[in-house]
This record gives C-alpha cells, structure tokens and sequence, in this order.
C-alpha cells in the first residue's frame, strides 16, 4: 500500500463510522491500518474484544526489554455519535475549509492517530531505530476506557515501552495528569400497584428522595476537599460528584416499583473507587437507607427486569476509568515539554488511557494535537497546521 499524507490517512480513518456508544465495529478500520502497515520489520498484536472490537498494538526496531528505552503512542479509534442535526456535512467525509479539516474524530483523535501510524511506517521503513517503538490503538475508550483495560489484560506480563505518550487533544500542550471517571448506578426499590389504591404500593421515588439528599450532602462536602493534586486543576480542584440521570416510574397510574440513580464520580489523582464507594454507601445509610454495595468495578448496568426487594437500595459500580498523574519531576516529562507546547502545570478533567495503562509499567504523558472543546460537537475540526506542527515535534521526541 502505497504511502499517503497525515491528512489523506486520516480521511481514510474518519471514513469508518466506529461510534461505540452503538457498538459499531471496528475490525474493518483495522484491517486499513493492518495493511498499511503490512511491513517484515513491524510485529502486529490483533485482540477481539468482541462485537467486532478489538485492540491494536504494533511495533517496531528492537523488542522491548523492560528497561524504560522506547517510545509507546497510544489513541483510541473510537469516537462518539454524530447525530446532531446541526452538523453541515456528512460526518464521516473529512471536508476541508482553509486550515480547518472537518469530521467527526478528527480532533479527538484520528489525527493523532494517523500521524503516529505515519511514524511507526517511517520508522520501520527506515530500518526500525535503535530503540523500540510500539503503537497502541484501542477500542471503546469513549464508553469509559474499556479497551485499554481489556488490553492491559490482553497483553499480560510482555514488556512495553514505559514512554508513553497519549495523543489526545492538548492544543500541543503538555499534561501530565487527569481526574478519574468512576460511573455508578443507584437502584431504589418500591412496591408497585394501581395508584387508586396507595396503601398497597411503597411509591420508589419517594424513597429516592433521602438517598438524593444524602448525594447532595456528600457532594458539598467535597467541594472543599484538596488533596496533593488538586493544584494541577486549579478550575476544579476537587472531586466532583454529580447525578446524571434518574430512570422511574411507567405511567400516570402506577405506583413506581423502582427508581434508578446514574451518578458520576470525577475523583482526583490519588483517589480511588475502592475509597469511595463506601463512602458513598455510608453517606447514604447515614441518611436512614440501609445500603447493598456490590464488590467489584465493572458491572453491568443492572437489568430493570430483575427484581429488586422493596426496601432495597443497592449501589453498582459499571465503570471506573482510573486518574493519573506522572511525577512532575519525571525526566520524561521534562523531554516532552522540551519539544511540545510548553504546559501551565495544569491537569484535565476528562479521563483518558494513561489511567488504564499504569499496571502495564506505562507513564504516561497527555499530549496531542487538536482543541478538545471542538471535540464531541458537530462540525469537530482541527487544524491541518497544527497536525503538521505536531508531526514534527513528535518525529524529533521519537528519535
């Protein structure tokens, strides 16, 4: 396959419609990319992730020995739905007006991506480098990182580079860390019956009310929590705590037999879900509701056809997309900033791999091009200038 420019590859990639929130698939974007880098001195890691999902993982130059030596560029190929309405062209055909080149992913982040599959060609075209050089793209990140974290299983114990740069929008800018995204599901039991006859039935909503307060409460209270980290969002410099959604009742004239909370959980670096979630239970208790947490961090949404005890009140974790931070003393850190937009100290608050990637021996940086407040909007963009900025600050960092 012959050679094409950032812009053309990544034409190529927002041409797949792989918006996870709908489970679409993304085995055909990776067979492009597999063929594109169908090439004797690139090792190719394919892993079903299932629904036609799968994880990526290539490299190149010498195999990684655990040492530290090497570079890992890690992005997600999945993107989120472009349904609005106010979208001025398809989403999926890249269009391009002046610097500006339109569709969905293009900033968050197939353009990273095609720059760094770009590299890893370069690279292997010429020789492979003294040093290893891999390239994660995983699946599914945008529902919550889940294809980092089934790949961190995947991989098992097989060494990588601990450099690792993940490419998500940063204006160039260089971050070093971000908040976790811990999601909960809250289910409130009741008794339904026919709402002329209220004594045969315990209204589900009503019983959500203390739990509600109870939320409320624990929330204003981290408000005021500051911890190690909380200078690198100086925006936000707590935890955040916030319901999403509330999902009860089914007609006028039924009593509700359940009420189910959706609650999300910005926790800082250094947080964990494993702390939290019994506070969360205990607040809860503490505001007369008696409490059934679930162990474990990755559950299903909990079925509404399952039946759920009157006087329940039980707490599941569906997701928890760990926070980061590297050492702001990290020697790698100190070689992104030398080539990158120079960084104020700031974190961001949105979740990415790097969390995920930690068990894996991965410190991570966040850097990338493209403007994340244009992202998960219509008409996403970035501009085509700082995709080649970008290119060649990552090509003298991969050196």
């Amino acid at each position: 396959m012959t050679s094409l420019s950032d812009l053309d590859l990544m034409a190529r990639l927002v041409s797949f419609d792989t918006t996870s929130a709908t489970r679409r698939p993304t085995r055909p974007l990776g067979d492009l990319v597999c063929d594109y880098l169908d090439h004797p001195g690139i090792r190719v890691s394919r892993f079903d992730c299932g629904d036609d999902q799968e994880n990526l993982c290539f490299e190149t130059g010498p195999e990684s020995c655990g040492d530290g030596a090497g570079l890992l560029l890690c992005g997600h190929v999945d993107v989120v739905p472009a349904t609005e309405p106010e979208w001025t062209g398809d989403p999926f055909i890249v269009r391009i007006e002046g610097d500006r080149a339109i569709g969905r992913g293009v900033c968050d982040m197939k353009g990273f991506d095609a720059v760094a599959i770009n590299l890893m060609r370069e690279r292997a075209l010429a020789g492979g480098g003294s040093t290893p050089l891999g390239l994660l793209l995983t699946c599914n990140e945008e529902i919550g990182t889940v294809g980092a974290g089934r790949f961190v299983e995947q991989w098992g114990d097989r060494p990588l580079p601990e450099r690792t740069i993940v490419g998500e929008p940063t204006s160039e800018r260089v971050v070093r860390g971000h908040k976790g995204h811990l999601s909960i599901s809250i289910q409130v039991g009741g008794r339904g019956c026919h709402t002329g006859f209220p004594d045969r039935g315990v209204n589900a909503i009503e019983r959500t009310i203390p739990v509600l307060e109870a939320i409320r409460g624990l929330r204003a209270e981290m408000v005021e929590e500051r911890t190690g980290t909380s200078d690198l969002f100086p925006d936000t410099p707590h935890p955040v705590l916030t319901v999403a959604a509330i999902d009860a009742g089914s007609a006028i004239n039924v009593m509700p037999d359940r009420s189910t909370l959706r609650v999300g959980a910005r926790l800082l670096p250094g947080q964990s879900a494993e702390g939290f979630l019994p506070r969360l239970a205990s607040a809860i208790e503490e505001a007369g509701v008696t409490v059934t947490l679930r162990e474990g961090l990755e559950h299903p949404l909990p079925d509404a056809r399952t039946p759920l005890a009157e006087d329940a009140c039980v707490i599941t974790a569906t997701n928890d997309t760990p926070s980061y931070a590297i050492d702001a003393s990290s020697p790698f850190l100190a070689e992104v900033e030398a080539v990158g937009v120079e960084g104020d100290g700031a974190g961001v608050n949105f979740g990415t791999d790097a969390g995920r990637l930690v068990p894996l021996g991965c410190r991570s940086v966040i850097w990338g091009p493209g403007d994340i407040s244009v992202a998960h909007r219509p008409d996403e963009w970035i501009s085509i200038g700082e995709m080649n900025s970008y290119r060649e600050r990552l090509r003298r960092l991969g050196r």
